[in-house]
């Protein structure tokens, strides 16, 4: 996993979390929700094997 995406995926673990907070962890928020999603795919991402060229 590259540098910029491990940044990438703690910037944003970040944002969720001050979001949940923001929202007294209300994990039902459409705001909550988004970013946890859009986490979600990014973790996805890094996790699949890298393709060769």
């Amino acid at each position: 996993m590259s540098t910029a995406v491990t940044t990438e995926i703690e910037d944003m673990k970040q944002l969720l979390i001050t979001l949940a907070e923001k929202h007294d962890f209300d994990f039902q928020n459409p705001h909550v929700i988004t970013v946890s999603q859009k986490l979600d795919l990014l973790i996805v991402e890094a996790m699949k094997p890298q393709q060769s060229p």
